[in-house]
């Protein structure tokens, strides 16, 4: 009797690849000088990234396991594989912002506040100060959580619409 293989290989190792190639387009990103650009190009990639890993991974599990996938196996699939990334990711962008530019929280905050000043106009001063100290003191805080919940989400997302494909049990 055979047995199935074991998701969590999968997850790591597709995992570690998507991590792995993000941090190589975070760095290409630095040194063009586009560290803080956020347009909608930048955020696909990023996005487009772990998936095609996570898609990837799914694929090759349900060669491996003899052409039978649950949706089950699917979404962990895409869930592990998101999970890792940003997991690796993170400790990346940890060392990214304590050594290599170590403005990064302060400049993110200031661009908000920009941000903010441009779209409401009329909002008091104080309450603008109070947003960007807010935003320095519980970067940490908000932030790492924030991501992993995202990178959960569209994992689920895309382990569930690619085990709706792939699926055969």
């Amino acid at each position: 009797m055979e047995t199935s293989p074991k998701l969590g290989t999968y997850n790591y190792r597709y995992g570690a690849m998507a991590g792995g190639i993000g941090i190589v387009f975070s760095i290409m990103l630095f040194f063009m000088d586009m560290t803080y650009d956020q347009s909608p190009v930048i955020q696909a990639i990023n996005i487009l990234i772990p998936a095609s890993m996570a898609v990837m991974a799914t694929l090759t599990f349900k060669k491996d396991n003899t052409g039978l996938l649950s949706l089950k196996q699917a979404i962990k699939l895409g869930v592990g594989v998101f999970l890792v990334a940003a997991f690796i990711e993170l400790a990346y962008f940890t060392v990214f912002i304590n050594f290599i530019e170590t403005d990064f929280i302060s400049n993110t905050a200031a661009m908000q506040a920009d941000a903010l000043r441009e779209a409401q106009p009329t909002m008091d001063e104080d309450i603008i100060e109070m947003q960007q100290t807010n935003t320095e003191k519980y970067f940490y805080i908000i932030s790492y959580p924030v991501i992993l919940i995202i990178n959960v989400f569209i994992g689920l997302i895309v382990g569930l619409v690619t085990g709706l494909f792939t699926k055969k049990s």
